[in-house]
């Protein structure tokens, strides 16, 4: 069974100081640098998905001609520049572990967190006084918040052209990647905000353990809960991973099963599925959930490609124009369940849905299944290169880069890949008060929708 795999952003991309371990000499660089091309033009099915060959080269050859003797720190950076220009969210790179556990004992950071609404960057929670919760920030030490978002962004992996994705990582994880890319040491900083006038103040930074109380939490993805309504019913899938719901008690096609079981018993008429914060899993899982909610059978995916060197899990047919993968069951037609739910579907969304999810989203929106509500879906609409990964570390930096294997694109009606995500029937955006006081806006318009047709 194939796992696809969903951002995990380790504490490793942060701010590091240039004191760990020894230099990289010109030579190690170079050695790396050739490593990483070579890798990923022989095993990586989609590196020229949305980058021309030529682009990448080019690349590659100016950081070569520029090499010098660098830090870690620095050569990840160019590492983390040359995997974002290849757009695929699975392929990502981190720092060494002796590298993350420096860091979190040699630097300060910016003293708050942050929600990103509408490219506007507003403070989350604080822990210095002169920023409250809900103050704008427009300025950080004389940068502009769009031209901080657009520089931590050239270093962040996501499908084609997507930026949801992006977004979501960078308003979880700002104060590390502002320090990473941008902070060059700085202990203090100076900030332009509204409160509700602008204001200038100079803040310090804190601690790794400081920031510890008030570092964005990520809610359990390990679960799945349906419950039942007057009018609705809810159905949460937190993951499609399968190693993580079997840890956490749950059977998912047993799971799967009981529920639809229940929504016809109940003659349930509006199902509100919520796929927010699910960053993928199975294959088998996402094909087998929308079997339940589509009335025709249906294709899942079209094909699945390999490049010439792959030598891993499954049997490959080659054509004139791909090298085709042809055991995997995500291929075959799909039937619909004999306890398929037939009644209005609304379909919740975000920056966070990814991979497999992101799938069935697809599949879904394909077939005009469902009033899809919320933010565009990381995960690209025509597909991903996931399955089959290998992890690369290069020799001397130690840098470690997933690399993935498998280049999936999608069932769908249409033919021109435009790298973008599901963008959603009701795109949502919060205000930061709703987000502060915790108002989850795009359940409460499908509630809104679901009573205002029942009148």
């Amino acid at each position: 069974m194939i796992l696809r795999i969903s951002i995990v952003i380790a504490f490793a991309h942060l701010w590091l100081s240039q004191s760990i371990g020894q230099p990289l000499s010109r030579e190690q660089v170079l050695e790396d640098l050739n490593e990483l091309q070579t890798e990923l033009e022989k095993f990586h099915a989609g590196y020229t998905r949305y980058t021309y060959k030529q682009q990448l080269d080019d690349l590659f050859e100016k950081l070569k001609s520029e090499t010098a003797e660098t830090s870690v720190l620095d050569f990840y950076k160019n590492v983390t520049l040359i995997t974002s220009k290849i757009r695929c969210g699975h392929t990502r790179a981190s720092l060494p572990n002796e590298a993350t556990r420096e860091l979190e004992i040699s630097n300060t950071f910016l003293p708050f967190t942050v929600s990103i609404l509408n490219g506007k960057l507003y403070v989350y929670r604080s822990l210095d006084p002169t920023l409250q919760p809900g103050n704008e920030i427009i300025s950080i030490n004389n940068l502009s918040i769009p031209d901080i978002l657009d520089m931590i962004f050239e270093h962040h992996s996501s499908d084609g052209f997507i930026k949801s994705g992006k977004t979501r990582i960078t308003e979880f994880y700002f104060h590390y990647y502002f320090h990473l890319y941008l902070a060059n040491g700085a202990s203090s900083f100076r900030i332009v905000l509204t409160n509700p006038h602008e204001t200038t103040v100079t803040v310090s930074g804190k601690s790794w353990d400081e920031m510890e109380k008030i570092r964005h939490q990520f809610p359990s993805r390990a679960t799945m809960e349906l419950e039942h309504f007057e009018d609705y019913s809810y159905f949460k899938i937190g993951t499609f991973g399968a190693s993580s719901l079997k840890r956490n008690g749950f059977n998912y096609k047993s799971f799967l099963a009981d529920s639809f079981r229940q929504l016809k018993d109940q003659n349930v008429k509006n199902l509100i599925l919520d796929l927010r914060g699910n960053g993928g899993g199975t294959d088998e899982f996402g094909a087998l959930l929308v079997s339940y909610l589509l009335s025709e059978s249906f294709g899942y995916f079209e094909r699945i490609e390999v490049t010439d060197d792959y030598k891993s899990y499954g049997r490959i047919r080659k054509t004139e124009k791909f090298n085709l993968m042809t055991s995997h069951s995500g291929l075959s037609e799909r039937y619909v369940q004999r306890n398929n739910f037939g009644g209005k579907l609304y379909l919740l969304v975000d920056g966070w849905t990814f991979s497999t999810a992101a799938d069935v989203v697809s599949v879904i929106d394909n077939a005009n299944r469902a009033l899809i509500v919320g933010e565009e879906t990381a995960g690209g609409r025509f597909g991903n290169t996931s399955g089959v990964s290998e992890s690369l570390v290069l020799s001397n930096s130690k840098i470690r880069i997933n690399l993935p294997m498998w280049k999936y694109t999608t069932a769908l009606s249409e033919e021109v890949d435009d790298g973008r995500g599901v963008i959603p029937d009701v795109q949502i955006i919060p205000t930061i008060q709703q987000v502060l006081h915790g108002e989850d806006i795009a359940l409460k318009y499908c509630l809104d929708t679901i009573r205002n047709l029942g009148r």
